[in-house]
């Protein structure tokens, strides 16, 4: 029998631990998606990730210490930025998932995303190198400017002052979306039921119904919506299936509520939490500081979302339930992710440099709720890396052009050895 090389033992270990209590059609669902790119298979191996950066050397060249640490949003890739919208269905371009959300140095998000843009771009016909590198280094550039500048005020990029080629793509969002259209989607009967026809929507047994019911009673009082006279009237309940990539298999439903009319109603997500991917490779004083200050993993999404986005959902809050933790949301009528894939060169790197300020301004936003003074992280970012700018870009575009060639290997492996067959 062929031996496996220590890199391929490691991938074929970890994926199939990591996946290890799926059920069997989510885990086949979630290893076909993986199988597609290099780039699904990196979103879907977050912990891979994790594995292979938490112990590496070079983040203490620019971080590693106290003034580093932010709220991360703990799965940095160029599809968690996408459109969303504030609590008066404003549209707005911003930063999406928290679900993996942890507290943790600032490097591990930004190399992520680098990593994520070197991977997304090599499925481009016009895909080099070169272009990849120029990529990295707008994106770095721009992630150094946005935290230096950050004062607290820093508006999100809005479909009125958006630069191209956000406000095309905000416009058309725009255009093309609405609740209405949202509701008609994922609803039935006048907007009053959950559309069972629908095919990533599943019926609830009378029993999960209630209980789900019960354990959003209790959510009500975890939100940032008025509930002291009257609690929200859930007209409808449903499972929803088929969601995500790296999240498959996680319990997830849906809850329709009533509006002040039918054209007004929303739909909650709620999602399963589990430990963020990065918890099981900390030291053991870090998991323990970790466990101690986050003792429900629902609230733990909440606290990460509040802390890092400009617009938190008012309806953001979380629940228990079977002994698990959920968080929920409202699902935005706007939500959509940004298609690179439409992008031309040029386009292309300006979008990097739009990637890299957002990131930058949610870091900061996220320092200030972990960090004493909370300009703490910005004075580091300006006194210390700032003026070794070209350095600490060097060590960006090293680390996310080398760990893209690691991914596809990886991916390579995970083709030969575990992916199903087609």
């Amino acid at each position: 029998m062929k031996v496996l090389d220590t890199r391929a033992r490691r991938v074929v270990d970890e994926i199939s631990r990591f996946n290890q209590d799926l059920p069997a059609d989510a885990r086949a669902l979630k290893y076909s998606k993986m199988a597609a790119s290099p780039f699904v298979f990196f979103r879907g191996t977050s912990h891979l990730y994790w594995l292979d950066v938490s112990r590496d050397w070079r983040i203490s060249l620019f971080g590693g210490r106290p003034a580093s640490q932010v709220w991360l949003q703990g799965d940095a890739h160029v599809y968690n930025f996408g459109a969303l919208h504030d609590h008066e269905d404003r549209i707005y371009f911003g930063m999406d998932d928290f679900d993996d959300a942890v507290v943790g140095d600032y490097q591990f998000d930004l190399w992520r995303l680098a990593a994520s843009m070197v991977l997304d771009l090599s499925e481009r016909p016009f895909f080099s190198e070169n272009l990849a590198d120029r990529a990295v280094k707008a994106l770095g550039k721009a992630y150094i400017d946005a935290v230096v500048k950050a004062d607290g005020d820093n508006p999100a990029l809005r479909l009125e002052h958006a630069p191209e080629p956000i406000r095309s793509f905000l416009q058309k969002v725009h255009r093309k979306n609405s609740r209405e259209k949202m509701l008609d989607k994922w609803t039935s009967d006048d907007a009053s039921r959950l559309n069972l026809e629908h095919d990533k929507l599943e019926q609830l047994s009378d029993q999960a119904s209630q209980k789900l019911s019960q354990a959003l009673s209790e959510y009500f009082k975890t939100c940032r919506v008025d509930t002291s006279k009257n609690l929200p009237v859930i007209l409808d309940l449903a499972q929803r299936t088929q969601a995500g990539t790296g999240s498959l298999g996680t319990d997830r439903y849906y809850a329709l509520i009533a509006g002040d009319c039918a054209g007004e109603n929303l739909i909650l997500d709620i999602k399963q939490q589990r430990e963020p991917a990065s918890v099981a490779v900390m030291p053991d004083a870090e998991q323990h500081w970790y466990r101690s200050n986050f003792t429900n993993e629902g609230r733990r999404h909440a606290q990460a979302y509040r802390a890092i986005a400009e617009h938190p959902d008012r309806w953001l809050g979380w629940m228990e339930m079977d002994g698990l933790s959920f968080s929920v949301r409202e699902r935005s009528p706007f939500k959509k992710d940004f298609p690179t894939h439409q992008l031309s060169i040029d386009e292309y790197v300006n979008m990097a440099e739009i990637w890299g300020e957002i990131l930058g301004r949610e870091h900061a936003r996220g320092s200030w709720q972990v960090q004493e003074p909370q300009n703490r992280f910005i004075a580091y970012i300006r006194d210390e890396v700032e003026t070794d700018r070209k350095a600490f870009i060097r060590t960006l575009r090293a680390v996310s052009l080398n760990y893209a060639r690691c991914v596809k290997q990886d991916w390579a492996t995970f083709n030969l050895l575990l992916a199903p067959e087609s």
